[in-house]
């Protein structure tokens, strides 16, 4: 059987993605050792994965070597199995190849319950997107009623759940968003209570404006600038968790500075708290179980940037670090 998938042959630079991977047709084998074949029928585009193209060896997850498939996490059928768990029909989720058909090891996938109302939603109010948000929020951020909870890149996949989770938890939710579309969705649609849109207002401003005792929990998916101003207006104990670096994945060369105001860390007894998905693998299942009673009573929401097509996964790919892209984006097959 023949399949197509993209392979990276070059270390990107910046998002001149076109230079570095190429969309290839190869023969397939059928799978072995306890591996599974897969038909895939929706990839997810996230951000995180830019850290693997690159030569980083610091990274929790070493780089893609060249020459080989390019991964991210997929919604797919099982279609051939030499693991007795899986079986033909399946469908499940985890971490396969940009691709159409692949051969993978079956340790991260998940068999999962059919019936949701649209495929997409598998890949982004349940999966890794609502697991990181719910990690995020509620066993890093460890959130109080009452409390004034901050999310950056709010309109993202990962941003826009967190967000609604701690309005779930009695926050009020702020959203920092780079468009009016993206801002009016926050807080028409998934109940944000106000949305900042960093990229026509003052930041700092906008935040003395409405966190006038400052802010209690900053749940950053960007780091960088904005980081570095909302520091500037922390409330007394607050937390940070630091879910994503979108500002710097993309820099070439010396890593960025470090926050000019680093300081207020100590002056406000604040903590930052970096954390990644493979943190909380195990214990999925049971938030997914949770996210998924939320998504079916309606008070968990998202919207699905789709592409269709692998052929046209490089632009969706781009969206993520233009700004393009509104909720999870997504390329399906």
């Amino acid at each position: 059987m023949r399949r197509k998938v993209w392979k990276l042959n070059a270390r990107p630079n910046g998002i001149n993605f076109e230079e570095a991977l190429e969309l290839v047709d190869e023969e397939i084998s059928d799978p072995v050792n306890g591996q599974i074949q897969i038909k895939l029928k929706i990839i997810s585009m996230d951000a995180g994965t830019r850290m693997w193209m690159s030569d980083r060896q610091d990274s929790y997850q070493p780089p893609i070597e060249l020459g080989s498939s390019m991964v991210g996490v997929c919604l797919a059928e099982v279609i051939k199995s030499a693991n007795s768990d899986f079986k033909e029909g399946d469908l499940v989720r985890g971490f396969g190849e940009w691709a159409d058909f692949a051969n993978v090891d079956s340790d991260s996938f998940l068999v999962l319950e059919k019936g949701l109302d649209c495929d997409e939603a598998y890949l982004s109010a349940l999966g890794l997107n609502g697991w990181t948000a719910y990690v995020g929020v509620m066993e890093v951020g460890k959130p109080k009623p009452g409390e004034n909870f901050l999310v950056s890149a709010a309109a993202g996949a990962t941003g826009s759940l967190a967000g609604q989770i701690a309005k779930k938890a009695g926050c009020r939710v702020i959203g920092l968003a780079g468009s009016d579309e993206k801002c009016e969705w926050l807080t028409k649609d998934l109940g944000f209570d106000i949305a900042i849109n960093y990229k026509t207002e003052n930041l700092d401003e906008a935040l003395k404006k409405h966190c006038p005792d400052g802010v209690d929990i900053y749940f950053d998916n960007v780091a960088g600038d904005i980081l570095d101003v909302v520091m500037q207006n922390l409330a007394l104990n607050a937390r940070i968790p630091l879910c994503g670096l979108l500002a710097q994945y993309n820099k070439e060369g010396a890593r960025l500075p470090g926050p000019d105001n680093f300081d207020q860390l100590l002056m406000k007894r604040a903590t930052i708290t970096g954390f990644f998905c493979p943190d909380f693998l195990e214990d999925g299942p049971r938030i997914e179980s949770m996210l998924s009673e939320w998504y079916k009573e309606g008070s968990l929401k998202f919207k699905a940037d789709i592409t269709e097509g692998l052929e046209n996964i490089l632009i969706s790919y781009k969206k993520i670090f233009t700004g393009e892209n509104i909720g999870k984006t997504l390329v399906k097959l």
